[in-house]
């Protein structure tokens, strides 16, 4: 009898773990420096939903708000013939941005929408501050408007736990959302706090973000990316300073400034590059430069 009501409690403890939200939604942040990107997603589960809103709340005084986009290509209104039209994402208050989304298609009305991280909308701000933002997240119309409805109608947010609001969270490897990585900061400065992407600590023209980009030391100003130019016989060589884990494009130009690519996806090869062109392929006057682009993803 003991092992049969173990065996029953145990039972009733899995069900409940497994049982899990409907819409599950959650925001994801980058920077490159000057700007940041908010992109928030949904998992949802059946049933599909036909609609939804939401509030993504930012610290006005740190930021101001570039552009609030919906992800058209899977939110839309379609009456059987023609798009039809409806509200953008509001940015009329400052520190918040509401975005309606709905899905409805009368070529297909009981499709709806599911899937794992499923885009809902994006947000484009500029910086005022180097102070690092923080971003909460609500549903858009509480106790207003249904927001959250299934393709047969059902109002998910009225049922607890069936719609989750979750927070806004920075890219892992750029936490302070300064446009460096957390990593390369505390090589080259010992901490996160000590230096911002616009900073030239070794006035050497090239800002933090730059010399990361190149793979050069910001401490160090004869260490960024330099272009020498050598024409004999017959040939132009060309070499630059390279880093590990980089890759190079050369460009050429016959007058300033209209460049087009030479050579593009030219390996590293610390801690210098070559690179020759036959003189007679080229043009009496000529003009060169050489892109960086790293092969990590940020």
């Amino acid at each position: 009898m003991m092992t049969k009501i173990k065996i029953l409690l145990l039972a009733a403890t899995v069900c409940a773990t497994q049982a899990s939200a409907s819409v599950r939604v959650y925001g994801e942040a980058s920077s490159t420096g000057p700007n940041i990107t908010v992109q928030v997603f949904a998992d949802i589960t059946a049933p599909a939903i036909v609609s939804h809103t939401f509030k993504l709340y930012y610290p006005a005084s740190q930021l101001q708000v570039l552009s609030a986009t919906r992800n058209s290509a899977v939110w839309y209104m379609h009456n059987g013939a023609a798009a039809v039209p409806y509200a953008a994402p509001d940015t009329g208050t400052p520190g918040e941005v509401l975005f309606i989304g709905a899905r409805m298609d009368g070529r297909n009305p009981l499709a709806g929408v599911l899937g794992t991280r499923v885009l809902l909308g994006t947000v484009e701000f500029a910086r005022n501050t180097p102070a690092t933002p923080s971003f909460d997240m609500t549903i858009g119309r509480s106790g207003q408007f249904a927001s959250f409805v299934a393709v047969d109608g059902a109002i998910l947010e009225a049922t607890p736990g069936d719609v989750i609001m979750q927070s806004v969270k920075p890219n892992p490897a750029d936490e302070d959302l300064d446009g460096l990585t957390d990593e390369w900061e505390k090589k080259f400065f010992g901490s996160t706090r000590a230096v911002f992407y616009s900073d030239d600590t070794d006035h050497d023209g090239a800002n933090s973000r730059a010399e990361e980009a190149m793979g050069s030391d910001p401490t160090d100003s004869n260490s960024n990316l330099r272009l020498f130019i050598t024409e004999r016989r017959g040939r132009v060589l060309l070499e630059w300073t390279s880093a590990e884990d980089r890759s190079y494009t050369i460009e050429g130009a016959k007058a300033l400034p209209d460049f087009g690519k030479l050579k593009e996806g030219i390996p590293a090869t610390p801690p210098r590059n070559t690179f020759e062109f036959d003189r007679g392929d080229l043009p009496d006057t000529f003009f060169f430069r050489v892109s960086v682009e790293p092969l990590r993803a940020r």
